[in-house]
């Protein structure tokens, strides 16, 4: 990893480290943290690849799959929806990155992979993932949106209350296309970790094409 001060922004309040370079993802190691977030700069040649995804290009499923046979499952991910793997060589090159850089950030050798696109509100509630650590990068369409810890009502949101009751005040913040993040879960149910959900773009018109890691 490269110097971790670098075009880093530190918010302890929130909770949340924030940097325009990958070292930026390792800082959610610390135990304070919900979210180290990568504002990447947008990767024109794996947009041009994905531009033709519809929204039923790719389902929603969860694969499980060694880090070091990483490419050769996107490769039959792609092949099983019919798509041809060598239109999208740069999109296959970048999951593979990706999956090195989470792997090594949790520790480990094997991940929980989705690759999917969608036109639908899939996550409509603000919630917590129920496991350690997720990646989450969205390569077309709007990002996961997320709360700030001065906006968000933690209880509200632990007890089931909607949406109006869980945001404070303001507008979500929003990954953008190609920013990387990796958030902190809630394995244990105790109402901690980042609290957020997908956009909605029911009636847009948009399609995301989103890509998601587990530990």
């Amino acid at each position: 990893m490269q110097n971790i001060n670098r075009a880093l922004e530190i918010n302890t309040e929130n909770r949340h480290y924030i940097g325009d370079d990958v070292s930026a993802l390792a800082q959610v190691q610390a135990p304070n943290v919900d979210l180290g977030l990568w504002r990447r700069p947008f990767q024109t040649a794996i947009a041009e690849e994905v531009s033709s995804l519809s929204a039923g290009s790719l389902n929603d499923r969860k694969r499980r799959i060694p880090v070091e046979h990483f490419d050769q499952r996107i490769a039959e991910t792609l092949q099983l929806h019919g798509l041809n793997q060598g239109q999208y060589v740069n999109l296959r090159q970048d999951l593979s990155y990706l999956s090195r850089v989470f792997a090594s950030i949790v520790g480990t050798s094997e991940l929980v992979f989705r690759l999917f696109t969608t036109g639908e509100d899939d996550c409509r509630r603000f919630h917590l993932d129920r496991l350690k650590m997720r990646l989450m990068c969205t390569y077309q369409g709007p990002g996961t949106q997320w709360l700030s810890e001065a906006q968000l009502d933690r209880v509200a949101q632990h007890t089931g209350q909607a949406n109006e009751d869980i945001i404070r005040f303001g507008n979500p913040q929003r990954f953008e296309p190609f920013w990387v993040g990796i958030m902190r879960g809630d394995p244990t149910n105790q109402g901690v970790g980042l609290v957020h959900r997908s956009p909605p773009v029911v009636d847009t018109g948009e399609i995301r094409v989103v890509f998601c890691l587990d530990a």
